[in-house]
This record gives structure tokens, sequence and C-alpha cells, in this order.
């Protein structure tokens, strides 16, 4: 058993652990780096950035797939601006990572997931967090007829 999990395991951990967050997109100027803490945090040279956030517990709706919701402070932050140059087609990817205080450079543990349905408003930032717009998409993203490949026909 790794010291991380004896440590969370244990009444009272001393030391904690720290949510961090990386949500990327390729219309982004660069990947967000957010930390869910009241100070910046620095993990493998990267600066993430003071920010709250948190998780609602997937829905359980017989015949669609479960789906947490992310909601994040927009208070004073230039997150709507990143958020407002997203391009249609893309997919917004969020990397949640849990480090421990005192090694902030060792990633414990490493969960991906993609975001939807992002919704803005004045306080906060909304984003569904769920594989199911990318299981229903098609396997094949151009199909050939007569109209988009008209030289094979």
């Amino acid at each position: 058993m790794t010291q991380f999990r004896e440590r969370n395991q244990r009444l009272t951990n001393t030391v904690g652990h720290v949510e961090l967050l990386e949500v990327t997109n390729p219309s982004f100027t660069g990947p967000m780096h957010i930390c869910n803490d009241v100070q910046d945090f620095t993990s493998q040279g990267i600066t993430y950035i003071a920010l709250p956030f948190g998780f609602s517990l997937p829905d359980d709706v017989s015949g669609q797939a479960p789906r947490m919701q992310l909601v994040m402070d927009n208070v004073g932050r230039d997150i709507s601006t990143e958020l407002e140059r997203l391009l249609p087609g893309t997919t917004t990817m969020a990397r949640l990572i849990i480090v421990a205080r005192d090694t902030p450079d060792v990633h414990e543990h490493v969960f991906w997931m993609p975001l939807t349905g992002v919704v803005i408003n004045g306080s906060s930032a909304r984003a569904t967090a769920s594989v199911d717009e990318l299981m229903r998409q098609a396997a094949c993203k151009q199909i050939a007829n007569p109209f988009t490949l008209p030289g094979i026909f």
C-alpha cells in the first residue's frame, strides 16, 4: 500500500491532498491550470491558479449514461474569455490530478474526462463531464456519397 493511501485511510491525515485540474481544448490559447485551494500551487514546474471547483455526483437515470457536473468559480477570472473561444466540433478535456501536499510533483491519481455543455454565468462556469457525447459520435467523420466525394462515383 502506498504512503498516500495509508495517510488517507487514517482518522487524521496531517499532510492532506490537493486537487488540480487541467482543462485543454485546441481553441484555447493554452491549457487552464486550476487548483482547488485558497492559494496557488506548483506541481512539476506548472503553477496552478487557486480557484474553487467541485463536482456533483453522477445522476442515476435509466436509459442514459451517468453525467456529473463540474462547477468552478468565475468571479474576477478570465475563464469566460477562454470558454467563449470554443470552436464547434472540438473536444474539451479535463484532467483531474490528485497530489499530496508534501510531494507535489508526484501525481497520485489522474482521471481524464471529456467536458460538454459548458454554461457560463457571472459567478460560475458549469460543464457536464460525460463520455456520452463521444460514444454517440459517428465512427466515420465523412460519408462517401455523390455530394461529398463526387470523383469516386
